[in-house]
């Protein structure tokens, strides 16, 4: 499902960027959309440098705790995906803007529009990626908030039933007697 919206996202925006952005126009932007094309990359390497969650590791299920490390890594490579489609298209665009606006505009019309719509298509790719990537950061801190839950509620449900048998252990120890209880009587008797 999220190849098939990152592949729509790509072809919408490479078909969009063919039809309607000339490659002259697009040497306006260029600057702007370096920029954000490297903020997306450092985004993406702070990210990486998080790495694994803390967490009591021995005290985690190990089916979870294998779905949530295959979930990080999987995530890990994601980004690296994304640094290399990133880092392609700013080179893609540096080699651009040395070309410069006046040679770019004798090119045949022909390459000019698959030269605007590859750019379009690379930046839909690079947007549509890290919307994914976003989305699951956030399935893996919703699976973080399930497995710290779970070892909250079992930690809490340990205490309790030690203190349960604390209180058992103490009234046995208390020495109690059964007492015989007489069957109740009438109040006229």
């Amino acid at each position: 499902m999220a190849r098939a919206v990152a592949l729509i996202a790509t072809v919408a925006a490479g078909g969009l960027f063919a039809w309607v952005v000339p490659l002259v126009r697009l040497y306006d932007v260029l600057p702007p959309l370096v920029t954000a094309l490297s903020i997306m990359i450092a985004a993406v390497f702070v990210r990486l440098n998080r790495g694994m969650p803390a967490l009591e590791w021995k005290s985690v299920d190990p089916a979870e705790r294998r779905n949530l490390t295959a979930a990080v890594v999987q995530v890990a490579v994601e980004y690296a995906w994304i640094v290399a489609v990133s880092g392609t298209a700013v080179a893609a665009l540096l080699t651009l803007s040395i070309v410069g606006k006046a040679d770019a505009a004798h090119w045949p019309e022909v390459y000019q529009t698959m030269t605007s719509g590859l750019i379009g298509a690379v930046v839909g790719l690079t947007c549509s990626r890290m919307a994914y990537v976003v989305w699951r950061d956030i399935d893996i801190v919703r699976l973080q908030k399930r497995l710290i839950d779970g070892i909250a509620e079992r930690d809490a449900t340990g205490a309790q039933a030690a203190m349960a048998e604390d209180k058992v252990t103490s009234i046995r120890a208390a020495g109690l007697r059964p007492v015989e209880v007489k069957a109740p009587k009438a109040w006229g008797d």
